[in-house]
């Protein structure tokens, strides 16, 4: 069994405690992708610079996941699609290479260039990951200090063209497009209960009747939260589209009568068959907060829907025997050693923030320890890549 001791610090957009390793069984030179951009030019990514970002995420993901799945994760189908975790993270990791590509190849539709200052940052970054880490575990992983210049700047470009082009975006995106309104709602559910061992009571007539009672005394309350309480009633928030006629997660029973509502208004009993009985409470017409999400969110829409145009727009060719050739047959794992205070560098404010799926601790050096093994595989699907505020509308579900 083969052991490297790494020890790595945070640079800007790599994470803190990182852990490389790998048997490169490859030439790194090798070309990965050709790129037809459509204007006549052609361009390429190197396997060796793949391998790096892959491994990279892979190193990430051990950290935080390798305890709890084992040693096997790799190599498991954790969504039931029928491919393994390193088949879903490689496929992720070459989306995320595109994206990022693509933003660099239209910085110049926001008149974006990195700074001398920039440049500077992210090629000290480099130098300084790089004399972190052992010669040996750094030859092992193939990283080399270009391949972290060029990640840094990949994900630099990334960070600021999506910054810009979502702020375009946000300019013809009105008031009445993200006007969220919110409500705090409880539900009496009347449903049943479990038994100790698991199994389905369903309430009786009074039981029921007792549930719709406390309903009417919540609608039909002074102080809506301090009844609530009385009641040992657990009330939630809800935020949705002002004028929305559909709704994914909340019924439009309940939207509709929240419709209703001025602000500071309680609704009615309002009775969902095979649910239970509702009560709401309009706490906000115009949730300014929840209003930034959903307009974050429209402006990530409208990102995502540039990327597929730019796409669309290049002939983007994997050679797939290439990309077979990188595998997460090591891995990384942190030893329980003691921590030690690590400075952060950072490009520039826009410069080292980019949403992926990858989890990025920022702060701390820690030894670890690299381990060969036979197999691995991890769960969680990083449908990495594409950062986005998810959903508008939140929800706190009542029990």
């Amino acid at each position: 069994m083969n052991k490297n001791m790494v020890k790595s610090a945070g640079i800007a957009a790599l994470a803190a405690a990182v852990l490389f390793t790998g048997c490169s069984k490859f030439n790194p030179d090798t070309t990965l992708v050709t790129i037809n951009t459509g204007d006549g030019t052609k361009d390429t990514i190197s396997l060796g610079y793949a391998n790096f970002a892959a491994r990279y995420q892979q190193s990430m993901y051990d950290q935080y996941l390798l305890s709890y799945y084992g040693e096997g994760m790799w190599s498991t189908d954790m969504t039931g699609t029928g491919s393994t975790m390193e088949d879903d993270t490689k496929e992720g990791v070459l989306e995320d290479i595109e994206n990022q590509y693509l933003a660099k190849l239209h910085a110049s539709d926001y008149d974006i260039t990195l700074t001398d200052e920039q440049n500077t940052a992210i090629a000290d970054a480099a130098k300084k990951f790089i004399s972190d880490n052992p010669a040996d575990t750094l030859e092992v992983m193939g990283a080399t200090e270009e391949y972290v210049k060029q990640y840094l700047e990949y994900r630099t470009y990334y960070s600021l063209v999506s910054s810009a082009a979502k702020e375009e975006a946000g300019e013809s995106i009105s008031d009445e497009d993200c006007w969220m309104r919110t409500f705090s709602y409880v539900l009496f559910d009347t449903t049943g209960t479990t038994d100790e061992e698991g199994n389905a009571v369903e309430y009786t007539e009074e039981e029921i009747a007792d549930l719709k009672a406390n309903a009417e005394e919540l609608a039909a309350a002074d102080d809506y939260s301090a009844k609530a309480e009385a009641l040992e009633a657990t009330a939630s928030t809800y935020s949705y589209l002002k004028g929305e006629e559909e709704d994914d997660t909340m019924d439009m029973a309940i939207i509709e009568a929240a419709e209703a509502l001025d602000e500071g208004d309680t609704s009615d009993v309002i009775e969902i068959d095979g649910v239970g009985y509702y009560v709401i409470h309009l706490d906000a017409d115009h949730d300014e907060d929840a209003s930034q999400t959903k307009k974050e969110s429209l402006e990530s829409d409208e990102f995502d829907k540039l990327l597929e145009t730019w796409k669309a727009a290049i002939t983007w060719t994997v050679d797939e025997k290439a990309w077979a050739k990188v595998e997460f047959d090591t891995l990384f794992k942190t030893l329980e050693t003691e921590t030690e205070e690590t400075t952060e560098e950072t490009t520039d404010d826009a410069t080292t923030e980019e949403t992926t799926d990858t989890e990025e601790s920022e702060d701390a050096t820690e030894d670890t320890e690299v381990e060969d093994t036979e197999d691995t595989s991890a769960e969680e699907d990083t449908e990495e890549t594409s950062e986005e505020s998810d959903e508008s509308t939140e929800e706190t579900e009542a029990e």
